[in-house]
């Protein structure tokens, strides 16, 4: 299974176009690691988690084409996660020179009303809807996924984290959470993960209920181990990072390998090998 990090930041991005905190300046004077896009992470070429506002400027900046493309999951309809245009230029109209694979979206029901209200047809963006819930299992192309309830969005309910299986290696992919509940730590037992992508939205603040700081990023760390969900071996890989929680790119890797992780960054592609 290969990840690439299309882009690792939480809603404003490093930098955010207003703010002058020492993150964003640091980032803007020397760039690099430190600038990250809105988050979206491209599963084997055609595997496709969020559809966010800096897709196109991440796949431009980075040579990445999504011609091959016909999975697409949606945690969540944030506006960091989802924007209904960005599937809409997917059109015939915008490509008339290239033709695309059927592209299933899966999503849950606050993303599909989301996409109506803005206007989207399903026909013309060549999209098969798939409306998921928590506890749902799909199996779509190469993939096994099962779609969890995430603790996030709170007030509409319908966030979502996937685990995701190729046929090669499993995943759990675990952004714009907080620490889970009960009921879905105990859909994990028996589950064993190749790689963990976590999210550290808010690393150096107070704990909140709807993202992750570096003390419950260590508590879900730990639980994974304790149910036998995650080993030594598990590849786990740090992202989602909001500039007013975290320092440059070269002090929060420090940080987070204190947890055995890695810390990602756009562009950071990573080749997941199965635990034997």
């Amino acid at each position: 299974m290969k990840l690439t990090f299309l882009g690792t930041g939480a809603a404003e991005g490093i930098p955010s176009p207003f703010c002058d905190c020492r993150t964003c300046e640091n980032a803007r004077e020397t760039g690099g690691h430190n600038n990250r896009r809105r988050q979206s992470v491209l599963i084997n070429d055609n595997l496709l988690i969020d559809l966010g506002p800096d897709i196109f400027a991440s796949c431009a900046g980075l040579g990445i084409s999504l011609r091959d493309l016909d999975c697409l999951l949606i945690t969540h309809s944030h506006l960091d996660h989802f924007v209904s245009d960005n599937l809409m230029l997917r059109g015939k109209a915008f490509r008339l020179a290239t033709e695309l694979p059927e592209l299933t979206m899966l999503a849950g029901p606050s993303v599909w009303t989301k996409w109506e209200n803005s206007g989207g047809h399903d026909q013309v963006a060549g999209i098969q809807r798939h409306i998921i819930h928590p506890g749902q299992t799909v199996r779509l192309k190469e993939y096994s996924i099962t779609a969890i309830a995430a603790c996030h969005h709170l007030r509409i309910g319908d966030a979502m984290n996937y685990l995701i299986e190729d046929g090669k290696a499993a995943l759990l992919y675990a952004s714009d959470s907080g620490y889970y509940e009960e009921a879905v730590w105990e859909s994990l037992n028996g589950h064993r993960f190749d790689a963990v992508v976590l999210e550290g939205t808010i690393w150096n603040r107070s704990p909140g209920k709807e993202h992750l700081n570096q003390s419950d990023f260590g508590r879900m760390v730990e639980r994974l181990k304790s149910i036998g969900a995650m080993t030594d071996q598990t590849h786990l890989i740090a992202t989602h990072f909001s500039h007013q929680s975290v320092g440059p790119h070269h002090e929060l890797s420090e940080e987070v390998s204190q947890f055995g992780a890695q810390c990602a960054f756009d562009g950071l592609t990573v080749h997941i090998l199965p635990d034997k």
